[in-house]
C-alpha cells in the first residue's frame, strides 16, 4: 500500500487533457511493474480519487489482495476520511451534522456538459459531519467526515447550509451552479486531511500536511490553527 499526498491542480488518474502529468503516472514511475499488472480491472491500484482542486490522501495498493481487501472497505463506507476546508462566512462554534439528499445530473460547460450534484428529495442519501476549528470575521476552518461518497458531497453540502468553500469555481451559496471559466486555477479550500483503514499488517491511519497554497489561502483570510500550522 502507498498513500500519496496529491497535490493542487494535478489530476489523480490520465484523462483526455492530462495523458502524462497526473498523480497515477507519478505512481507508476515510482511503483512501475507493481501498478501495470493489477491492470484496468484493478484500476491499476487506485483505490479511490479526488477532483483536481482538491489536495491530499489517496490511496494506492500495490498487489491484488490488498486492492481486494482495501476495495470493499470503500464500497460498504468502513474508511475513515476526514477533510479541512476553507469555507466563506463564519461558522457558529460546534459541531452539526448536514443530512442532505444528493442527485448527479449533467448541466451545460465549457467543454460540452458536466456532471454536478443537486440537492434533491430524490437524490441518494448523503451525510457529512461538520467541526468548525477556527474563525475570523470572514471565513470558517471546518473539519469534515463525510459518511457516504457522493459526488462533491462536501462542496454541495457546505454551499447548501450558505458556506460555499473559499475557491470552488462550481458551487456558489445555496449550492447555486456557477459558470467558471475555462482555466480557472484558484485555490481550493479543501484537503483529504485523514484516512484510516485496516490493512492486513495492521491498521493504517494516514495524515496529510496541507499544501502551500492552502496553507496560505487560510492565512490570507485570518484563520489560524495548529492543524494548518506546517504546510507542506
Amino acid at each position: 500500500m502507498v498513500v500519496a499526498n496529491k497535490a493542487p491542480g494535478m489530476v489523480t488518474e490520465p484523462g483526455a487533457s492530462h495523458r502524462d502529468d497526473s498523480l497515477l503516472n507519478a505512481l507508476v514511475a515510482r511503483y512501475g511493474g507493481r501498478l501495470l499488472r493489477l491492470g484496468e480491472r484493478r484500476d491499476y491500484g487506485l483505490l479511490h480519487r479526488l477532483d483536481r482542486q482538491t489536495s491530499g490522501c489517496v490511496a494506492c495498493a500495490l498487489d491484488p489482495e490488498a486492492y481486494d481487501a482495501i476495495r470493499s472497505q470503500f464500497e460498504s463506507r468502513e474508511v475513515d476520511k476526514r477533510y479541512l476546508a476553507v469555507v466563506k462566512g463564519r461558522m457558529k462554534a460546534g459541531t452539526q451534522s448536514i443530512d442532505l439528499r444528493l442527485e448527479e445530473r449533467r448541466v451545460p460547460s465549457n467543454e460540452g456538459t458536466r456532471l454536478v450534484s443537486t440537492v434533491t428529495h430524490a437524490g441518494k442519501p448523503a451525510q457529512t459531519d461538520i467541526e468548525v476549528l477556527a474563525t475570523s470575521q470572514s471565513h470558517s476552518l471546518v473539519a469534515c467526515t463525510p459518511h457516504t461518497g457522493r459526488l462533491h458531497q462536501i462542496r454541495v453540502h457546505l454551499a447548501h447550509c450558505g458556506f460555499p468553500i473559499a475557491g470552488d469555481p462550481l458551487y456558489g451559496t445555496g449550492a447555486r451552479i456557477l459558470q467558471p471559466s475555462k482555466n480557472d486555477d484558484r485555490t481550493l479550500g479543501l484537503h483529504a486531511w485523514r484516512l484510516g483503514f485496516s490493512h492486513a499488517a495492521g491498521r493504517v491511519d494516514a495524515a496529510a500536511p496541507p499544501s502551500r497554497k492552502f496553507v496560505e489561502l487560510a492565512l490570507e483570510v485570518g484563520l489560524r490553527h495548529e492543524s494548518i500550522a506546517t504546510g507542506a
